[in-house]
This record gives C-alpha cells, structure tokens and sequence, in this order.
C-alpha cells in the first residue's frame, strides 16, 4: 500500500509547513490515518479513488460496532475529512467522499479535577530529598501553579523560565507562545531543583539557554510518556480509584481560579486556548459544585416532607 504511505507523507508534511500543526498533533494524525489504511487493506482498497461515502460509512459502523468512544470516533472522522480536502484541493482525487457524511454528536463529558485536599496530598508526594525527588515536586507545583499541558512542560528550555520574573514561556498548540505566571510555592520549589537536583541529573552547574529545564535520570529531556508515568504514579497514591491523569491537573488549576473568583476571559488566557467554548466547560463544574454545596447546606433546599 506504498501510495497510501506516500500520501501520508506528503499531507503531514503539508500539516506541519502550512499549518503549523506540532509534532505530538501530526504524529496522532498519522496514527489515526494508519488504523483508517488498516481497513482499506482489509477492504483491498488500494487508491484514494477507490473510496467513496459506502467506504467511511461502512468504517464508522466499525469502529461504532467495536465499542470506540464517540470522541475517538469524532476525531478519527475529523482526521479524515481533513486528509480528503487536501486530496481534494491538490486534485489528487475528483471527488471528496467526505462532504455528506454528519460528524456524529457527542456528549462533553465534565473534566475529572482534584479537591483542594487531594491537591495538598499530591504535593507532599516525593517523599525523596534526592534529586529525583526535587525534580518531581517541581514539576507537581508548576502543573498546578501555571495549568501547562504535558506537551508544553516537556519543551520548557533553561532560557524559558524567569524566577525573578515568577513567570515561564511555553509553548502551546499550534506551537503558540504564552507567557505564564509561577506561583511562591512553584518558584520556590523550581529554584530547588535548579540549584540542587539538576546539576546532579546533568553534571553540570552551567547550562547553556537553550538546554533542556527538566531532565531525566540520565541528565536528557523528559519525554512526553516519560513525565505521564511519572506524574500518573503519584496521582494513584492519592486517588486510587478515579479516573485522574496528568492533564487533571491543568483541569484543577482551571476550576480553582474560577471558584477563587477569576474571570473566565483571564483563566482563557492562561491556559492558551484559541476559543472562549473550550475555557466555558470548566463553569458547568464551578455550577455543579454550588449546586452541590447549596443542596446540602440550605434548609429549604432538601426535598420536602409531607407531614
């Protein structure tokens, strides 16, 4: 199937000249678009031709009938309705067989956060002064201190973070820049792994600029999985039995601002997303939480007895 592979090639080249899409988004693209080839072979499809509206129905029926989330479903069709109008504005086929298929609806689920309680046990945590240690509880304070994804964090450079300044630049989807601020207790803990853990990791006291911040055992740049790993292994001990992942901690950085009182313009900003609609989610929980509390607390709210 060397012409599929070909035309991957091209389009997610196109990605990320033209569209500024990052490496960690082009390569779910390329994972999405392999399962989709995966079929094709199946179906001894061997051109973009060859694929027309029975095929991505027939597809979608499959991945509904193999018990994929309606969200993977969602973004797998969104992936190839983006490939075929490439396909279709470079003339590579006639017609685009995605233009009648409906994106299926899905419902939003409420992002799953942590209470302020399992917040503070999180971050008592790294029991180890060693470096290893301090640089975990860097990483714990500045999650939650600055509601950076995990993509971000790991692209963090020495030049990229101003202690005296109490703020750090990263760089966010779509490889936009933000600058963050740093919290007393996330500066205070990122000065600590700068002056003690770091040169242990690197064996080196002066790093140039553009070196890595956070670094693994072997003194090179934490990956993506590798901070995952990490991150999830103490959510466990807190919460051992919810759902939380490391992106549950950009979630509670959101929704504690909001109930602090931040308006939801800045906490937008703060978290570099592109719409207003992404940031607005994090209100249904704030809602959710006040009903919750006023259910419980006021007299005439509980259900009514009949006497």
């Amino acid at each position: 199937m060397g012409i599929w592979q070909d035309l991957y090639d091209e389009y997610i080249i196109f990605l990320k000249t033209q569209k500024n899409l990052s490496d960690q988004t082009a390569l779910s693209y390329r994972s999405d678009l392999n399962h989709f080839q995966s079929y094709l072979e199946d179906k001894q499809i061997v051109t973009p031709e060859g694929v027309n509206i029975n095929t991505i129905r027939d597809y979608l029926a499959l991945l509904y009938k193999s018990g994929y989330a309606r969200s993977t479903i969602s973004r797998r069709l969104s992936c190839l309705r983006s490939f075929f109008r490439y396909l279709s504005q470079t003339g590579k086929i006639k017609n685009n067989p995605l233009l009648l298929i409906r994106t299926p609806k899905k419902g939003r689920p409420l992002p799953q956060f942590l209470y302020q309680a399992e917040v503070e046990k999180l971050l008592e945590q790294p029991k180890s002064k060693g470096p290893l240690g301090l640089r975990d509880q860097a990483m714990l304070e500045l999650f939650y201190s600055s509601g950076l994804r995990i993509g971000e964090l790991v692209q963090i450079n020495m030049i990229d973070v101003d202690l005296s300044g109490r703020v750090v630049r990263v760089k966010g989807k779509g490889r936009k820049e933000r600058v963050v601020p740093l919290g007393s207790y996330a500066c205070h803990a990122l000065l600590e792994y700068l002056q003690e853990a770091r040169p242990a990791l690197t064996e080196k006291r002066n790093p140039s600029p553009e070196e890595p911040f956070f670094v693994n055992a072997r003194g090179k740049r934490l990956t993506t999985r590798g901070v995952y790993g990490i991150i999830t292994k103490y959510l466990k001990e807190v919460a051992p039995f919810r759902n939380l992942t490391p992106h549950s901690l950009r979630h509670t950085f959101a929704t504690h601002l909001l109930e602090g009182g931040a308006d939801l313009r800045s906490v937008q900003e703060l978290l570099g997303h592109s719409r207003m609609s992404s940031t607005q989610i994090y209100t249904h929980i704030t809602g959710e939480r006040i009903r919750s509390v006023y259910q419980k607390a006021h007299p005439r709210a509980k259900v009514r007895e009949e006497k």
